[in-house]
């Protein structure tokens, strides 16, 4: 069984630079000494898909046949904060506030009954916090990115069997960034890669990003793209990999009579 590396495509358009009118990013730069960056961002995702055990994707608790028509909805608003504090190195912090909606119709009785269940999630969740320091600094940058991603009290088991705000754990995550200004264009790339170090009883992350943006004035334009790979395939509910799932979202059973 192999992990899948998932692929996000974020295309945050419109996201309204609230401090300066000039093009200020994030990605590999860092600010001045006692400069500082702040812009709030809306995102808006909605899925009726999910990634099984296996990393093959399918419709959201397919493998539960108790379940039709599923979805999943996350609106966020994040808040996100650079701060020079010293010529080459920045801390940034980034909270998000999010609503997220679970949506799915329960058969009961063997098909003979249904109802709709619908289920909210609301609050902040992950403060991150990190430190940016730039080994490299021109037209073309070169940083290495440090932090630490704390919950914020939320559940991450919710009662109502909401979707949580997060796992519930703190991890740690750093990077090596890249950045590139196309000046006299009001545009730039960056990416890079990371790792992200996790506590309970997920894997450990490869992460890896790549941006472009584009500004019309006090308008930032930018096209997003966010992948992940877990280090290790994901255990069945047993902790055992799963090679074999049954109908209906089992996967253990082979296991354990093998």
């Amino acid at each position: 069984m192999k992990s899948k590396i998932i692929i996000r495509i974020l295309f945050a358009c419109l996201v309204a630079n609230l401090i300066t009118p000039n093009l200020v990013v994030s990605g590999a730069w860092v600010q001045k000494k006692h400069g500082f960056y702040f812009k709030v961002s809306g995102h808006y995702f909605f899925t009726t898909k999910e990634f099984n055990h296996e990393g093959r994707r399918l419709d959201i608790f397919q493998e539960r046949i108790i379940y039709e028509d599923t979805s999943f909805r996350d609106l966020n608003l994040t808040a996100y904060l650079e701060y020079g504090l010293f010529e080459r190195f920045t801390l940034v912090a980034n909270l998000p506030l999010k609503i997220l909606t679970s949506k799915r119709k329960e058969i009961i009785g063997g098909g003979v009954l249904t109802r709709q269940v619908t289920t909210h999630t609301q609050g902040v969740s992950d403060l991150a916090l990190s430190g940016r320091y730039a080994l490299l600094d021109g037209s073309f940058m070169l940083s290495y990115q440090a932090g630490i991603e704390i919950p914020l009290g939320y559940e991450a088991a919710p009662g109502n069997d909401g979707p949580p705000l997060g796992t519930g754990n703190v991890d740690f995550v750093n990077h090596l960034l890249i950045g590139k200004s196309l000046f006299p264009f009001p545009a730039y790339l960056t990416g890079g890669v990371g790792y992200r170090w996790r506590s309970g009883a997920w894997h450990d992350q490869i992460l890896f990003t790549a941006e472009g943006g584009y500004s019309f004035g006090s308008v930032l334009v930018k096209v997003t793209f966010d992948g992940l790979k877990s280090t290790v395939a994901p255990p069945d509910i047993l902790g055992q990999p799963v090679t074999t799932p049954l109908p209906g979202g089992g996967g253990a059973l082979p296991n354990i009579i093998q």
